[in-house]
Order: structure tokens, then sequence, then C-alpha cells
């Protein structure tokens, strides 16, 4: 073969490269998937204004780093497979810890990861001018507040608000029954064999039905909530900070000002709140001095919302009737602590999102934010720092 033919059969092979990279970069995004937007829709997941193509600067991504070690421990073959099908000529990396992630974070144009993997500092001082998405894979964002590096232009940074709201509704339900029923006792004497003894003085059984519930934080959690007490027959109030706007099964929306009034006219106070500025600390000793002697405090959103001495003198001095706890301040709560002996409390780890459907509505809501992300659509679910959610 002379110098010329092989000068014109490597420009060949050349041109077919590039024609075939065109093709690729010209194939049509992927289709969202129906039940995934079945689910968006349920969750009531709000969409971005404006698409990422839209934006000053925007190119496609080439690449998105992940942190395999968040919350949802799902292998990392079982994350990135699903995502490079719905992001084609995309490189979906995966890390095992924060460590690598800093490593990475330099030429990607997103990473995923919990809020203490993604938010960390490490990662913030290898952050490169591609990046244009960090995506939070838990609806708590605490770790990122007041961060600017998350600030800047043509950032967009996403949590999972929501998508956990249906089976975190089902254990605020449990513990609300469990305290009802008096069950914290029942159980504490099967114990000590004690189990066949109806005196439940300092726990008196209630009936529910025809009852008030107040939700703290009507979010995508207080909402679920809010519809199964609902269902029981109960009577809903809320708070949200947005607006005073509700579904129609909650009776009356109030602003974050007017919880010292709506605190005392409820049998079930439950929060599920994130933690910011503003709610940090708000259930102390005058909040729940407000509340009804048979209320019960019910907390799912987070531990640094309830000053914890004031809470364990609240329920051993009998003001109020019980609480149930998902979350804690500290976490975890020490053996010693004294709120583990404290009068009428029921505490699960901060569990509430777990089930047997795993992380399957996490990890389809991820699929198509990563969808929409290749393709410059609109996100879902964006941090407003400003409200700190």
């Amino acid at each position: 073969m002379t110098h010329a033919t092989r000068f014109a059969a490597g420009l060949l092979a050349a041109c077919l490269v590039t024609i075939a990279a065109a093709r690729e970069a010209a194939a049509p995004a992927p289709e969202a998937d129906p039940k995934t937007v079945e689910l968006i829709h349920e969750l009531a997941l709000p969409e971005s204004p404006t698409a990422l193509r839209d934006q000053p600067g925007w190119k496609a991504p080439r690449r998105i780093v992940i942190a395999t070690a968040n919350p949802n421990g799902t292998p990392a073959k079982d994350q990135t497979d699903p995502l490079s099908a719905v992001a084609p000529g995309v490189e979906i990396v995966a890390v095992a810890n924060t460590e690598e992630l800093a490593k990475q974070v330099g030429n990607a144009d997103a990473i995923i990861g919990g809020d203490s993997a993604v938010c960390d500092p490490k990662v913030f001082d290898g952050i490169g001018k591609r990046l244009r998405w960090v995506a939070i894979m838990s609806a708590g964002v605490e770790e990122c507040l007041g961060k600017s590096a998350l600030e800047r232009p043509g950032l967009t940074v996403t949590n999972m608000r929501a998508v956990a709201g249906p089976v975190m509704a089902e254990h605020t339900i449990a513990l609300m029954f469990a305290l009802s029923r008096s069950l914290q006792v029942s159980i504490a004497r099967q114990a000590t064999g004690e189990g066949w003894n109806r005196n439940f003085a300092g726990s008196q059984p209630q009936a529910l039905d025809g009852k008030t519930l107040l939700v703290v934080g009507l979010g995508g959690i207080g909402t679920e909530v809010a519809r199964r007490a609902h269902a029981l027959g109960m009577k809903v109030i809320a708070t949200r900070n947005s607006s005073k706007a509700g579904p129609d099964y909650v009776s009356y929306v109030g602003l974050p000002d007017e919880l010292p009034t709506l605190v005392t006219q409820a049998d079930v106070v439950v929060s599920s709140l994130p933690l910011v500025p503003a709610t940090t600390n708000l259930f102390d000793a005058k909040m729940f001095a407000r509340m009804k002697k048979t209320a019960f405090f019910i907390n799912v959103g987070r531990g640094g919302s309830v000053v914890t001495d004031d809470l364990v003198a609240a329920l051993n001095s009998g003001t109020i009737a019980g609480a149930g706890l998902d979350v804690t301040e500290p976490e975890p709560l020490p053996k010693d602590h004294a709120l583990w002996k404290a009068k009428n409390v029921i505490i699960s780890p901060h569990m509430s999102a777990l089930s047997d459907l795993g992380q399957a509505a996490r990890l389809a809501i991820l699929r198509e934010q990563v969808r929409r992300f290749a393709a410059g659509d609109k996100l879902l679910s964006v941090v407003d720092f400003r409200k700190g959610y």
C-alpha cells in the first residue's frame, strides 16, 4: 500500500468516526419513564422555571461523578448503569468516598451524593469551572447551607425532597397510634412479665377520631401525614413557610408565626421541618407549655428543631402526654442520655424512610434528573438557599 493510499484510508476512517460521533451526538434524548413521570406528579416535585440549555454558558455535559457511599447503600453498578442509559455520551464515574470525590470533582459537570459528601470542604477545594449541578441524595441539606461555592451563577443544587414522604408518613402515623394506645407501656411490661396489666396511669389510651392534628411544616412529608390523618377522621391544621395555601383535607394553614396559637389547639403535633436558623430550637419549654397536657409530640423532621432537655422535662413533668421521635439532638443519642428514660417516649433510630421498597423511588427520580441534565432540560427540586431547603 502506497503512502497516498494509506493516507486516504486513514482520512476515510477518521471521517467515519466523526460521522458516527455526530450521529451519536444528534441522537434524540431518551424519553422519560412514564412511571417516573407519574411518581413526580404524585410527589408534586417542583420543576425549575428555566431549562439548563437556556442558561448562559451552558455546555452539554461530559462527566458525572457519583459518590456511592451515600445512605442509599446501593451497589455502584446498579446506580451507574441506569444513569448511563439515559445520558448517552456522558461518562458516569462512581467513587467510594469523599476523598475520591474530591479528586474527581475538578473536571466533573455534576456530582451526586449525600450532603455530607458533596458539601465536604475537601470537595469544594477541588471544584472546577465545568461544574453545573450538585445533586444531594437526601431531603436535608444542612451540610450545604452557607457555602458560597454553591451559590455561584450557573450552578444548580437539587435535593430529594418528598421522595420518602409516603413511607415517613406511615412511620409518623405508627408513632401516633402507638402513643394513643399506650403501647410503649404494654411493650415495656412484656419484658418484665407484667404484660397483663390494665393500669395505664400516666398514659391513658386515647381515641384519635375527631381529634386535631397539627402538621408543622406542610411540605412533602407533612402533606402525606396530613392526608393519612384526615382519612382517619382527624381534623388537620398546619403551618408552612411558603404560603397559606393547602390541600382540601387540611382545614387551616397558617404561617410560621401562628405556631404558638395553633399548637394550643392540637391533640397531636407533628414536626416535619427542615433544620434552618428559623427552626432551630423551635420546640422549647415555652412551646411545650402551650400544648395540651393530653397532647403528643412527634418529630420526623430534624432533632435540632427541639431543645432536648426541655422535651425531657416536659415529658417527665406531664406537661405533654408523650413523644414519638425518629430524630434527636444529638444523633446518635448516647446510651446514657436522659431522653431514653423519659416518660412515655418512643424513639426510633432515624429510620422512618426505610422500608421493603428500598431506594427504588429515590433512584427513579435520580435517573430522571440525570436524563434531564444530559439533555439540558429543567431540573426538579432545586434548593433555594434563601429558604434553606
